[in-house]
């Protein structure tokens, strides 16, 4: 059991750490209803990155508030936060102190921007994994300037891995690609996969494969009476069994693509939840063969797939969306299978059909349009058909070194759920905008408590350190314990107190949640996690010294036998979902 001790106050540098969109629920609403949304009496920021360019590209620099318009579905709202943002390609780094562990980064003077390039192997066919790596390894070796902050991840089935993390050294992560292992398996079918395992290659009436192209041979056949109704019986059970082999094959498809979508959206809030810290604008290229799911680009809701509703993933889906504008992350979705041309079937498919290619086709613009709409709900661009994905790569890049950051507060008289459309305008003939496109607000999406256990669960599980809370860890003495075979461990956890950590409206509000989960060197975990809370109502005065000192303090302690291990700490602040995490190696002798 973690132990709580009278927080102790050493100096550590107050962190603001902004969020595009900070909305908390009322305590005693209930849980994921979508009838009408509850706020508390704080205010809520909206923050926008908006690129303006000319006809060529050019950044359009100089403008003034006055001539920005920005509009939350159709209404105008007061721009009431404004910036120019020049950002500077420099190196993001890790304080390296001796016992010393932090999820904080640090960088220049001046804003900073970062790119992190995901390979996505879930969605993406094995064979198309080999232009990927081609067309990335390009970048790096001809086009990648050698100041840019870049991280390399790859997603697979078993979650995010860190090829590299970031770093201004190209030649770095051409060789850290070399290593990355791809994934032969591939969760989500092609249309030519899903009709060899249907044998329902042709709805139009074509040649059909099943056991009833038999029908008018064994009607011709049939001489006598009887063995009318012994074929008959036969040919009953074997379309039986046809449909249940086919109902079989749908259903397994529509769970290899709730497996996929699950993935895929994990990945995504474990990389938002990684990049929440740092501040400004990110670019997040997404290298692959599609999205598991499409969406509409009008409500931003999944779309049924098939015989699946995706009604229970909506949650988690949503949760994506906050956490990807939170982070002020604009997606760059990258189709690493290059020019498509009609698509011929391949063997496995031996009667495709009238409708094979236009099936195909629908796909692959079904395909493109997800990519679309994600890119331009995040502010990104999407690259797709095109066998120079180079250019997607340096576009996503240089899109974050000019912008202007606007804000605005929500609404808090709407009350209704949704999707919330954005649209910035600017007063300037031939300029080009770009911003992300809106954002979600639900009650399954404000309330922190939704998804607390998820949340954590993650942070555990994740090889990354979530950084929108700043955490340092410290190791203190290993004394005896008094579970045989077990030391006591002892160690120290501070807390950055950013202005939005207490909550002065609720009578100066902390709640903060402490989970820590020791691994073994293989990734195995050690027992169960253990957790403890500071709930409380903090005195003015408590206020001020936490204030004046910039930190929370934590003292803990972990029983454990004789070993190395991997502990995992993660912070959570219950108020607004906010997470920090760190990872601290320790050997008990």
């Amino acid at each position: 059991m973690l132990t709580l001790r009278k927080p102790s106050l050493c100096v550590c540098a107050i962190a603001f750490l902004a969020c595009s969109i900070l909305v908390l629920a009322a305590p005693n609403e209930k849980k994921g209803g979508n009838s009408e949304v509850k706020f508390t009496s704080r205010t809520e920021l909206v923050l926008i990155p908006t690129l303006v360019t000319d006809k060529s590209g050019a950044h359009i620099s100089g403008l003034k508030k006055e001539d920005f318009t920005v509009r939350e579905n159709g209404v105008v709202h007061e721009i009431t936060a404004f910036e120019e943002i020049t950002s500077d390609a420099h190196r993001w780094s890790r304080p390296r102190d001796p016992g010393v562990f932090t999820n904080s980064m640090t960088g220049g003077e001046t804003a900073g921007r970062i790119t992190l390039i995901v390979l996505d192997f879930i969605n993406t066919p094995f064979m198309d994994q080999a232009s990927e790596r081609k067309e990335l390894l390009k970048y790096l070796t001809q086009s990648v300037d050698e100041r840019e902050p870049t991280a390399l991840y790859t997603l697979t089935r078993s979650g995010i891995h860190v090829i590299h993390d970031f770093t201004t050294d190209p030649r770095i992560l051409a060789a850290a690609l070399h290593k990355a292992n791809g994934d032969p398996f591939q969760m989500v079918d092609t249309q030519e996969d899903v009709e060899a395992l249907t044998g329902t290659a042709n709805p139009d009436g074509g040649p059909d494969a099943g056991p009833g192209s038999d029908k008018s041979k064994n009607r011709e056949s049939e001489a006598a009476a009887a063995n009318q109704g012994i074929s008959a019986l036969v040919q009953s059970e074997a379309g039986k069994i046809q449909t249940m082999m086919e109902d079989h094959a749908l259903n397994f498809k529509s769970f290899q693509q709730r497996l996929a979508i699950t993935y895929t959206l994990q990945g995504m809030q474990q990389i938002a939840q990684a990049l929440a810290g740092l501040p400004d604008r990110k670019s997040l290229i997404w290298a692959s063969g599609g999205f598991p799911f499409s969406v509409s680009d009008n409500t931003m809701r999944l779309a049924p797939a098939g015989r699946d509703s995706l009604v229970d993933v909506l949650p988690m889906y949503e949760h994506t969306w906050q956490l990807l504008n939170a982070a002020q992350i604009a997606l760059y979705p990258v189709d690493v299978r290059g020019l498509r041309a009609a698509t011929l079937p391949g063997a496995s498919v031996g009667n495709p059909g009238k409708s094979y290619a236009r099936n195909t086709a629908s796909r692959q613009v079904e395909t493109q349009t997800t990519f679309q709409t994600f890119a331009s709900m995040t502010g990104g661009r999407a690259y797709y058909n095109s066998n120079d994905l180079v250019k997607g790569f340096l576009e996503a890049v240089s899109d974050s070194a000019e912008y202007y950051m606007l804000g605005y507060y929500l609404d808090r008289s709407n009350t209704k759920p949704g999707w919330r459309k954005l649209a910035v305008k600017v007063q300037r003939d031939h300029a080009e905008v770009r911003a992300r496109g809106g954002f979600f607000v639900t009650n399954a999406t404000i309330d922190p408590d939704t998804s607390r256990n998820n949340d954590v669960a993650s942070a555990l599980q994740s090889p990354l350190d979530y950084t929108s809370l700043a955490v340092v860890m410290r190791w203190e003495n290993i004394e005896p314990g008094k579970v045989p075979g077990k030391k006591h461990v002892n160690y120290r956890l501070h807390v950055a107190a950013d202005p939005a950590l207490i909550n002065d409206v609720g009578k100066n509000h902390v709640d903060l949640e402490f989970v820590a989960l020791a691994k073994t060197p293989e990734g195995k975990p050690v027992g169960r996690a253990v957790s403890d809370k500071i709930d409380t109502h903090l005195t003015s005065t408590k206020v001020s010294a936490i204030r004046e000192k910039g930190m929370i303090a934590y003292a803990g302690t972990l029983d454990l036998a004789a070993g190395e291990y991997s502990v995992r700490f993660v912070v959570r602040d219950d108020l607004s979902g906010r997470m920090g995490s760190v990872a601290a190696p320790l050997k008990v002798e």
